[in-house]
């Protein structure tokens, strides 16, 4: 399933900031708190100024989940990762983080990119997720 979402328009015919990310859960005990924390991180991304829009996918069965959002700029990604609920969905993510979690960036300038782009950057990702023992 895949899921789009407009935000906020595009300011200017600029560069835009591309975030993927690869999430997959190690256990099914960490499906409901994760559920809860993406609620809540959608309500944050929903109020970010420099969001333009996002994308989620879900594989359900397997407990692999995808996300793609883009950027105006980089200080309001900048901004947006260090508040809350964000920051602690990355410290708790670090326990929850099952084979393979990944997040890649990169920046588009003519048409912002679908999911094939996306999975595509993803198979080299910018960083991979640590689980934690």
């Amino acid at each position: 399933m895949e899921k789009w979402a407009d935000v906020n328009p595009r300011n200017d015919s600029g560069d835009l900031l591309c975030i993927a990310t690869f999430l997959p859960l190690k256990s099914w005990r960490d499906l409901i708190p994760f559920f809860r924390m993406s609620l809540r991180i959608e309500r944050q991304l929903k109020r970010s100024p420099a969001l333009v829009r996002y994308s989620l996918r879900t594989d359900l069965p397997h407990k692999r989940f995808w996300t793609l959002s883009l950027w105006n700029e980089r200080g309001g990604v900048n901004t947006f990762v260090s508040a809350e609920p964000h920051a602690t969905a990355v410290r708790r993510f670090e326990k929850w983080a099952g084979p393979g979690a990944a997040f890649v960036e990169w920046t588009v300038a003519d048409k912002a990119p679908g999911w094939p782009e996306a999975l595509e950057k993803l198979q080299t990702p910018t960083f991979y997720y640590q689980a934690a023992g």
